[in-house]
């Protein structure tokens, strides 16, 4: 991993979530950061010096232009249909909200590292998938230095949210993940924490250009930093 100056500015879109929880984590014990600033409607539940909060209005992200002004925009907006109550509503969350941030970003920022999902695809049955494919295409669109998207699988970690059937489904998942080779190793699931120390290597990697991360290649990432230097989409 490149050595990279200190006192970098990170900003983190979706800092609640499971996986922006743990960035935030990550970011303030990380020496390389002097800010990390938090947009969004609520604020985590850290205390740190390093943090600086901005309750924004998520669907007007162009009011707030001007706090975009950092190295490194981390995207890890992204809800559920059942939360967000609708198909519409879901899209205003994982597919207009993250578009807008990049297109922001892209006059402010010099990183763009997003939260995508493992099979996503424009061509997908699944609504969710499809979503998630069109969040991408239009992020890959727009004229960033550096876009990373990482696709994980089901996620493991502290949810604040306790879901009986998610809960079930994710113990399956611990459970019959040692046995899911080959093709099957992608759909293992993987630990926030990773995914979260993922994003930041990826961030103070110094490669320009746009790369797209599987669920295995993230957790080969973080056992082996070298890999980031491989990316499964080349730069364009």
């Amino acid at each position: 991993m490149e050595e990279t100056h200190p006192n970098r500015k990170a900003i983190v879109l979706g800092a609640t979530g499971l996986i922006g929880t743990e960035l935030v984590k990550q970011l303030v014990q990380n020496n390389l950061y002097s800010e990390v600033r938090i947009l969004g409607r609520r604020n985590v539940d850290i205390q740190h010096p390093k943090i600086q909060f901005h309750q924004v209005n998520m669907e007007q992200l162009q009011d707030h232009a001007p706090l975009f002004d950092a190295n490194d925009v981390y995207c890890c907006l992204g809800t559920t249909i059942k939360t967000a109550g609708s198909q519409e509503n879901f899209k205003k969350v994982d597919l207009y909200m993250v578009s807008e941030a990049a297109r922001i970003a892209q006059s402010h920022a010099d990183q763009f590292i997003m939260i995508s999902s493992l099979g996503a695809k424009a061509d997908s049955w699944n609504f969710y998938l499809k979503t998630k494919a069109e969040a991408e295409k239009s992020v890959l669109g727009t004229s960033i230095p550096s876009i990373f998207i990482l696709r994980p699988s089901i996620l493991f970690g502290d949810r604040k949210e306790k879901r009986k059937g998610e809960k079930i489904g994710i113990g399956f998942m611990k459970m019959f993940s040692p046995v899911m080779l080959g093709p099957l190793k992608k759909y293992r699931g993987n630990e926030a924490t990773t995914v979260a120390t993922a994003m930041i290597q990826c961030a103070l990697s110094g490669k320009k250009g746009k790369y797209i991360y599987e669920s295995t290649d993230i957790e080969n990432m973080v056992k082996h930093p070298e890999k980031i230097s491989s990316p499964l989409f080349p730069s364009i």
